[in-house]
């Protein structure tokens, strides 16, 4: 499965991050992009950002982003992703067995 996830930073963190713990998030992330477990990531200007995580559960979400060097320094937003096409052609599939019902 795919999961959006927006990052941003945590407001009144008690401890701030390293530039140690910031160079290791971006070397696992960069890694992980190149294991195919993340298909891309982007930074927002001014702080957080996104990426797309490959993952079998939320579970596992969880357990990485909370695992990362920075996890306990960002709040974030997941979002599971469905396949464009797919998903359409549900949509679609759905209102002809309602229109057919109509009839």
């Amino acid at each position: 499965m795919k999961f959006l996830v927006i990052r941003k930073p945590r407001a009144g963190a008690l401890v701030q991050p390293t530039s140690q713990m910031i160079r290791a998030q971006k070397e696992g992330l960069l890694g992980a992009i190149k294991r195919g477990e993340v298909d891309c990531a982007y930074a927002f200007v001014g702080g957080g950002g996104i990426s797309i995580l490959n993952a079998n559960s939320a579970e596992d979400v969880n357990q990485r982003l909370f695992g990362s060097p920075l996890g306990l320094f960002y709040d974030f937003e997941v979002h599971p992703l469905a396949d464009y096409g797919q998903f359409m052609d549900t949509v679609a599939q759905v209102l002809e067995a309602r229109e057919k019902q109509s009839r």
